[in-house]
C-alpha cells in the first residue's frame, strides 16, 4: 500500500541541495509533500526552496547548518520543534566518500566522513523518532550505497559506514514493525549529477560505466519504492545483479577483485589529472 501525503505534514531531506538530495526534494514535491530542507550553507538551497514552493503549491522550508557538528543539529531539531510541526517523513542523504590509500587520507576529512555518515543519520533518525510515531503512515528513509555489501580496499571507511547505514536500517525496521513508520534503505550504485562527475566516470572500468544511472532515475526509484513501504531498494538492474553475485563470492576473493579494480582506477585517475 502506497504512503500518501498527510495533509499539513513535513518530509525532512538532509543533503536537499545538491545531486540525489535535491532530486529527490523534487520527486516528493511533485507528489505533494510539504518539505524541511537540510544543506550546508552557500548551496543556493533558498533559491531551490522558493522553486519547489512556486512550482508545486507546497511549502517548503529550509536550514543551513553543518551536520558534523553536534550543537547545528541540535540547534536544527530545536528549529523545527519551535514550528510544531508534523513529521511524517525522514530522509537520511546527507553523506560523503572518496578513493585513496587510507594512509594517504587527511585526518580532518576521515573525521568528516565519519561524522556525516554515521554520527549525524543516527542522531537525527534518534530526536525525530518520537516525532514520526505521532504521524499517521510515516516512513524513514536512510541512503547507504551499493558498496556496503563489500569491504573495498582503497575505499576502507567509505563502504563500512554504508554498511552500518544498512544495518542499522534493518534492525530498526524491524523494531518498528508494529509500529506506523515503515524504514528503508537505500543502495544506490553510481550515478550522474554533474559534466565533471560524466567525465570522472567515464574513466571508471566497464562494470561502473554499465551500472551508472542519471540522478533523476534515482531519486524517482527510491521514492516510489520508499512510499512503497520497501525494505531494501537498489536502482539499476546492474546494481541488483552486482549485488547477487557479491552475495556469493567469498570475502577474500572480493577484496583481491576490488583491490586490482580499483587501484589501477586510482592510478589512471592521478595519470590523468597529472
Amino acid at each position: 500500500m502506497t504512503i500518501q501525503p498527510v495533509p499539513a505534514s513535513y518530509v525532512i531531506i538532509t543533503g536537499a541541495s545538491l545531486g540525489l538530495g535535491k532530486a529527490m526534494a523534487k520527486k516528493f514535491a511533485q507528489r505533494g509533500y510539504n518539505l524541511l530542507l537540510l544543506s550546508l550553507p552557500n548551496e543556493k538551497l533558498p533559491e531551490y526552496a522558493r522553486e519547489l514552493t512556486q512550482k508545486n503549491n507546497i511549502d517548503c522550508q529550509y536550514y543551513e547548518s553543518d551536520l558534523t557538528v553536534i550543537e547545528n543539529i541540535e540547534a536544527f531539531a530545536g528549529w523545527v520543534k519551535e514550528k510544531n510541526l508534523l513529521i511524517s517523513g525522514l530522509v537520511n542523504n546527507a553523506g560523503m566518500g572518496g578513493t585513496s590509500p587510507f594512509h594517504e587520507v587527511d585526518f580532518n576529512w576521515l573525521n568528516t566522513l565519519i561524522l556525516t555518515n554515521i554520527r549525524a543519520l543516527t542522531l537525527l533518525t534518534r530526536i525525530f523518532i518520537d516525532d514520526l510515531r505521532k504521524s499517521k503512515n510515516s516512513f524513514i528513509l536512510n541512503v547507504s550505497s551499493i558498496a556496503a555489501f563489500s569491504p573495498m580496499p582503497y575505499k576502507t571507511i567509505y563502504p563500512a559506514s554504508k554498511a552500518f547505514v544498512y544495518y542499522f536500517s534493518l534492525g530498526l525496521r524491524e523494531e518498528l514493525k508494529h509500529a506506523d513508520i515503515s524504514v528503508s534503505v537505500l543502495h544506490p550504485g553510481p550515478f550522474i549529477t554533474t559534466e565533471e562527475q560524466k567525465i570522472r566516470l567515464s574513466r571508471h572500468g566497464f562494470l561502473a560505466r554499465m551500472s551508472t544511472l542519471k540522478v533523476e532515475e534515482v531519486a524517482e526509484i527510491s521514492v516510489m519504492n520508499t512510499l512503497a513501504g520497501k525494505k531494501v531498494i537498489i536502482p539499476g538492474v546492474v546494481n541488483k545483479i552486482f549485488y547477487r553475485i557479491v552475495k556469493m563470492i567469498p570475502s577474500q576473493i572480493k577484496m583481491q577483485i576490488f583491490s586490482r579494480v580499483i587501484y589501477n582506477e586510482l592510478n589512471r585517475s592521478k595519470v590523468q589529472n597529472a
